[in-house]
């Protein structure tokens, strides 16, 4: 996945003209434009959690989609890692959606918390208040993390009940 995502900012920035800061006009009709999302354009929903708004941003989700990812795939099939991905990042958009008002959205952040719940349950509370402390720089990004969070949750309990 983390290679994915790199192809795509990469795309970002050939496209916007800066692989720093990329001009993010370009990627506008695949954002979460949560006004747009109102209205029908629920694919947003989807493709904004490929896209990053720059090099640090992508920098960011990169690396810790590696370090809870990784974490994850230890303990999980890789189908039930995608489907933590997808939605975890899916929840994260709805919650972001509901709770955003007309914010606009990118980012795969909320598919990364729920990775990091998924893989560390309650017992990773500790490194979900780090990573939480790190919202500081998130921005609107909050809900999503939230929703992800949440899913990843809600994930993990119900596996772990099939187990039983």
């Amino acid at each position: 996945m983390a290679t994915i995502l790199v192809i795509i900012y990469i795309s970002e920035a050939i496209l916007g003209g800066s692989i720093i800061e990329p001009d993010l006009n370009v990627v506008l009709p695949l954002m979460q434009v949560n006004a747009a999302v109102w209205d029908g354009a629920i694919w947003m929903l989807f493709t904004s959690m490929f896209l990053h708004a720059d090099i640090l941003h992508i920098g960011g989700n990169v690396l810790f989609l590696l370090l809870f990812g990784t974490a994850l795939e230890e303990q999980v099939s890789p189908k039930r890692w995608i489907v933590t991905y997808l939605t975890s990042g899916l929840v994260g958009s709805i919650t972001f959606l509901l709770l955003g008002g007309d914010a606009i959205g990118l980012g795969a952040s909320g598919a990364i918390w729920g990775l990091l719940a998924a893989a560390g349950g309650m017992r990773g509370l500790v490194g979900m208040i780090f990573y939480g402390g790190l919202n500081i720089f998130s921005g609107g990004g909050v809900l999503a993390h939230a929703g992800g969070l949440l899913a990843g949750l809600g994930l993990r309990f119900y596996w772990l009940r099939s187990l039983t």
